[in-house]
């Protein structure tokens, strides 16, 4: 079938008339006539009764353009609607990501992304715990360290640098190690996303521990929150301490054993087809990432 004509022959009826529909579609209406009279024998089936004032659907042309007609109508429609999110992008966008990466970084983003694109709504869920992403319908997705997932794009943006950090009062009590074998004489906090600490030195010596926590947390901030008041060492992505260690409120320790950083990426699902409120948001972060100081 030439769904072309079939087009062709769904304008016809809608404007009523031979003349009219070909005036719409900018041909000559003998051509129009000729193209359906090559349809109608393509299909076998009379689909129209021609007479010089008016045109009248036979038996099968109603059955046709009864079925044929709403399929058109939401083609049109979807068409429209895509036209209309390349002008002016509108939809949900379902996104994920760890508590402390999106309050301490990635809030400020997605409030200026809503800005500059008005019609796209979020959806926030922010959680430290690695949920279904298909399940939960998840149009893009932020997870740190190492990524199993099969079928999803993965965009790395940045390494989350670490310090091994203490507040003054801390280091005044206790004192500062000097050698990761010398941490379990401490009280550490440790985070749940982080429960093995690894640690090189300039010679590229990695020692690896898994330390007995004084307290255990799932939430960053809380943690960074106890090395504050002093309740122990904790081992604290930069993004969440910056400014405290600008302020002189915590203080790197171990400065001879670097802790190893973590790979923060950017997932979302692969698709031959990447909707435009997708891709101006993964372009959006990726421009704010280059120029990211951590």
């Amino acid at each position: 079938m030439n769904y072309q004509d079939l087009y062709l022959f769904i304008r016809i009826m809608d404007r009523g008339s031979f003349s009219a529909a070909a005036d719409s579609l900018g041909m000559p209406p003998s051509t129009l006539s000729r193209r359906m009279q090559q349809f109608e024998e393509s299909l076998g089936v009379k689909l129209l009764h021609r007479n010089p004032r008016h045109i009248a659907l036979t038996e099968a042309g109603e059955k046709f353009y009864a079925r044929c007609q709403p399929l058109f109508d939401e083609l049109d429609t979807s068409l429209q609607s895509i036209e209309g999110e390349l002008s002016s992008p509108t939809g949900l966008l379902k996104i994920t990501a760890p508590v402390a990466l999106a309050t301490e970084l990635l809030d400020d983003w997605f409030f200026e992304f809503m800005q500059q694109y008005p019609g796209i709504r979020l959806q926030l869920i922010l959680n430290n715990r690695n949920i279904d992403l298909l399940e939960e319908g998840i149009d893009l997705a932020f997870r740190i360290g190492d990524i199993t997932l099969q079928d999803w794009v993965r965009r790395p943006l940045f390494t989350s640098q670490f310090h091994l950090c203490a507040s003054p009062t801390f280091i005044e009590r206790f004192g500062l190690p000097e050698h990761p074998g010398e941490l379990e004489r401490f009280p550490l906090i440790v985070t749940a996303r982080s429960p093995q600490w690894q640690f090189r030195d300039a010679e590229g010596n990695l020692v690896q521990l898994t330390p007995q926590g004084h307290l255990h947390v799932d939430e960053l901030r809380t943690a960074a929150n106890a090395v504050l008041q002093g309740i122990g060492l904790g081992n604290l992505p930069r993004y969440v301490i910056k400014q405290h260690l600008s302020s002189g409120e915590l203080i790197s320790v171990m400065p001879d054993w670097k802790p190893l950083g973590r790979e923060v990426q950017m997932l979302y699902p692969h698709r031959t087809y990447m909707p435009l409120k997708v891709k101006l948001l993964v372009e959006f972060i990726m421009e704010k990432t280059r120029s990211l100081k951590l």
